[in-house]
């Protein structure tokens, strides 16, 4: 298969992989913009949204194509799939949050602005970075910890930051966020419709019904933004789901099986050594 025009990664530079559930990531802008001379080429990444918190410095982000120059203090967003590259000031300082779209669908689900925040690239101008910095603080300092209720943390400290930004963003909605491409929302809703359905087998036409886009499209979109078949998505969906059943539950693997939509047991188990090499069985003992 062809290698596809943009490079995807996990984080920049780093091979891709599927995020786990509660992946959540800080590191200071500087670990990666300054061994790269300040440019961050185009590339995209799958399943992790992010959240740049520019300290000091200016530059400019580029996503799907389209150029917007940023001066610190400020905060860019920038959703999984998203193609995006920075060009910054040498010198700029802050640092980078990335979070994998499961954490982001959980706390969605509990507020809509948090969704809405990542529905495009966003520029929010701040008038300084204390909140930003006092949220990303704790982030750092649960990610560190091993006390009790640290899950629980994590998950207060990131909520206070996602108010924070979706605040910024509805007070500046003159701002907007930036065009996304059509390919870029049309894998935005798959991937919800997924979430969705993703027990019930439904077929490629049945998602695209739901959706409003065709086969075609869909195929297309799905390889420009997330280098892989619709059907891979799916896949990739099913098989997280049985993973971490067989990882954290004692369910028999037929019932694992017919929970996930499969008719066949047997099947079930044919279809996960094929696409993770290893039998359910064999999974749950190396688990």
């Amino acid at each position: 298969m062809p290698k596809p025009v943009v490079p995807r990664y996990f984080l920049y530079g780093e091979p891709p992989q599927t995020a786990d559930d509660g992946f959540l990531h800080l590191e200071d802008l500087d670990d990666r913009s300054r061994p790269a001379a300040w440019r961050i080429r185009p590339h995209a990444h799958a399943d992790l949204h992010q959240v740049f918190c520019i300290r000091y410095g200016r530059g400019t982000v580029t996503a799907e194509g389209e150029e917007t120059a940023f001066a610190a203090p400020c905060a860019l967003v920038v959703p999984a799939g998203v193609v995006h590259g920075f060009v910054y000031e040498a010198g700029s300082t802050g640092r980078v949050l990335t979070v994998s779209d499961a954490v982001l669908r959980g706390l969605g689900r509990d507020e809509r602005a948090f969704a809405a925040l990542f529905e495009g690239v966003r520029c929010l101008a701040l008038d300084g970075t204390a909140h930003l910095d006092a949220a990303l603080d704790g982030l750092d300092r649960e990610r560190a910890s091993a006390a009790p209720a640290r899950r629980a943390a994590l998950k207060a400290h990131l909520t206070l930051l996602l108010v924070e930004l979706a605040r910024l963003a509805d007070a500046r909605a003159a701002d907007g966020p930036t065009r996304l491409a059509a390919h870029a929302r049309i894998v935005a809703r798959f991937r919800a419709a997924i979430e969705e359905h993703y027990r019930a087998g439904l077929s490629l036409e049945q998602y695209c019904n739901r959706i409003g886009t065709t086969v075609g499209r869909l195929r297309v979109a799905c390889r420009a933004v997330a280098g892989a078949t619709p059907g891979q998505l799916i896949a990739d969906r099913v098989i997280l789901e049985a993973k971490r059943s067989l990882r954290y539950s004692d369910l028999p693997v037929a019932e694992i099986a017919y929970d996930l939509g499969f008719h066949d047991p047997a099947y079930f188990s044919r279809y996960f050594s094929r696409v993770t090499g290893s039998s359910p069985s064999a999974f749950r003992r190396a688990a």
